[in-house]
């Protein structure tokens, strides 16, 4: 009786150990993903503050206001929709957009991307860590406010097993309900891909009640308030 006890406690702790160590691996997703390719030789560290959402829309949609507001899928901006994707075990965003077809190009270069995501939490969390790792440049927005920022072009190495593992680490806060979070990687040139994780008590999702995604480009203002006026 008393071994088959701690069998199961043992089978307990283990389980508990996996869960918090999933809770600081990479996030595959799904993210809800935009690409906006930038001028020759510009990607990567060059671009780092450069809006090239702003750039792709002429305009219309900015990166404040998707940081802030959020995107549907479908939503345009210059050549592209919003389209949600999966990361692979190695991060890497060039072979994830091929697979959704969002681009056929298997080694693009001088582009930007960014992807979506909210961590929902079940409480206010202060204080709590996250992790990125970026080849090559990162931006992290959190509920609309920049939160972290690595101008650099490098590499972002190997899959990180803990979040002191990761390149970048630093604090945010996060609130109960939903927190949006948008993430910038910028590319020169090579490989493509990022990290993301948090040491947190949350789950993710695309769904992105409760804000208000910005007007997609390429859509008529008419068709826009129609599906404002739906809701």
């Amino acid at each position: 009786m008393y071994k088959k006890l701690w069998i199961i406690v043992l089978v307990c702790l283990m389980s508990l150990s996996v869960i918090i160590a999933d809770a600081e691996k990479p996030i595959a997703g799904p993210w809800l993903w935009m690409i906006a390719p930038t001028d020759a030789n510009q990607g990567g560290q060059n671009s780092t503050d450069t809006d090239s959402l702003e750039e792709a829309s002429n305009g219309k949609v900015t990166e404040e206001m998707v940081a802030k507001n959020g995107a549907r899928e479908g939503d345009e901006v210059g050549d592209y929709e919003w389209t949600p994707g999966e990361l692979p075990g190695d991060g890497n965003i060039n072979a994830m957009l091929v697979s959704i077809k969002m681009t056929n190009v298997a080694d693009f270069n001088d582009v930007t991307s960014y992807g979506l995501l909210v961590l929902e939490s079940k409480s206010k969390q202060s204080g709590v860590t996250m992790g990125t790792s970026s080849d090559d440049s990162i931006k992290v927005w959190l509920n609309g406010e920049e939160v972290h920022k690595m101008a650099t072009n490098r590499g972002r190495g190997g899959t990180p097993a803990g979040i002191n593992n990761y390149q970048d680490r630093f604090e945010v806060d996060l609130k109960k309900g939903a927190n949006l979070l948008m993430v910038k990687v910028s590319e020169r040139g090579g490989g493509w891909g990022q990290y993301v994780g948090i040491d947190a008590d949350v789950e993710h999702h695309i769904e992105f009640e409760g804000f208000q995604p910005v007007e997609p480009a390429g859509k008529l203002a008419t068709q826009w308030a129609e599906i404002k006026n739906a809701h």
